[in-house]
């Protein structure tokens, strides 16, 4: 065996356990899903549909989601106990008689308040997220908007309360605090809008037109969303990959790198179908929507969309499967060098990057619009 063999295998962390793969993946799972049907009900749904097929589609996911959430929720607080200095196994944190020693653990250097303490915050608030999931579900009208908006707020705060824990001193440690929370923010809206509308979309594909025109407006509107979130993954997304990755050949020299490529390509993928909605499908409605071909608009919103909306939603779950094994840092398997401080150098070049993403997610909008005015001015054949 190689000197370079040796040094690849010491390099290589050990692989997670299946226990905190499952915990980890059902954490960002349930963060995503429970704020999908508040982001749908709040924001993206047409109050004059309120009460339709596609309120009913998107509430009847409520009870579902509500207890996956509650399950995926008290795993990752038990996962936390497991991964704490009390030293007990997995099966063993499980048990609520662990609960009392998790919180007597003291705070860790330069935060304001324990780790322990925190977890037990964000377990309560995904506890009223679960509340208010199961309300909106047995809520009918306007009333259910207010509600899902105050249910968004709460997974928003739940997503944020570990990055919270400890204060911030210095630039540095304030950029880095913030493009993480920015990242898993927009992660938490990006995905948990294409699952619920991806599930909904599917569920309501024989409502017919009642169903298209609701659908239809909601995918415009999540479209919205979905841009700023893209701009949001990518700027923290660019700035995390330098952070832990030093150099191109580190992507397939290191194991971080490697699994980091992988969730590259999906997250790509996913900006390429949300492209495609923007730039193809959403004009295609419009454009038979102004023709007054009503059938092409329902198999455009109510079979076509949902379907590449789906598969969006299945390279998600890829993204979030590859989470786990994004443990260390490539640099640090490649025995590289650290990154530099962030500085107000690279505080302009993300500003900068910041207006070139707008822009051109701006550009991409106008165009998707301008078509189909152009394609009603147009002679006919």
């Amino acid at each position: 065996m190689t000197s370079l063999t040796l040094h690849l295998a010491a390099a290589a962390p050990a692989a997670p356990p299946l226990w905190r793969i499952l915990t980890q993946v059902g954490y960002f799972g349930a963060l995503a899903l429970a704020g999908g049907p508040f982001l749908a009900v709040a924001f993206l749904l047409p109050a004059a549909a309120r009460g339709g097929a596609a309120d009913r589609a998107l509430r009847a996911l409520a009870p579902y989601i509500a207890a996956f959430t509650a399950v995926a929720a008290y795993a990752q607080y038990a996962g936390r106990i497991a991964r704490s200095k009390l030293g007990v196994s997995f099966a063993e944190s499980l048990s609520p008689a662990n609960f009392g020693a998790y919180l007597d653990l003291p705070r860790e250097k330069g935060a304001w308040i324990s780790a322990a303490a925190m977890a037990t915050v964000q377990l309560g608030l995904f506890a009223l997220a679960v509340v208010l999931l199961v309300v909106v579900w047995r809520l009918r009208g306007r009333v259910a908007a207010p509600v899902a908006g105050a249910g968004f707020a709460v997974v928003m705060l739940a997503a944020s309360a570990p990055s919270l824990t400890t204060a911030v001193v210095g630039m540095d440690a304030a950029a880095n605090r913030v493009l993480k929370l920015a990242h898993i923010l927009a992660c938490v809206v990006w995905l948990g809008g294409l699952f619920v509308l991806a599930a909904a979309g599917l569920r309501a594909r024989r409502s017919g037109a009642d169903g298209a025109g609701a659908f239809e407006r909601m995918w415009v509107r999540f479209s919205a969303w979905a841009m700023g979130a893209v701009i949001a993954v990518g700027v923290s997304g660019l700035w995390l990959t330098w952070v832990h990755v030093g150099s191109f050949a580190q992507f397939v020299t290191t194991p971080y790198g490697r699994y980091l490529l992988i969730k590259l390509v999906l997250v790509a993928g996913m900006v390429a179908a949300g492209v495609y909605n923007v730039r193809v499908l959403i004009p295609a409605i419009r454009r038979a929507r102004l023709a007054g071909d009503e059938d092409t608009v329902v198999r455009l919103v109510l079979h076509h969309f949902p379907k590449v909306v789906a598969a969006e939603a299945v390279a998600g779950i890829g993204v979030l499967l590859v989470v786990p094994f994004l443990s260390g840092s490539a640099r640090k398997q490649a025995d590289g060098a650290a990154a530099g401080p962030f500085d107000w150098e690279t505080f302009g070049i993300g500003a900068l990057l910041v207006v070139l993403l707008i822009a051109a997610c701006t550009a991409a909008v106008r165009l998707g619009a301008d078509r189909p005015a152009a394609a009603a001015g147009a002679p006919a054949a």
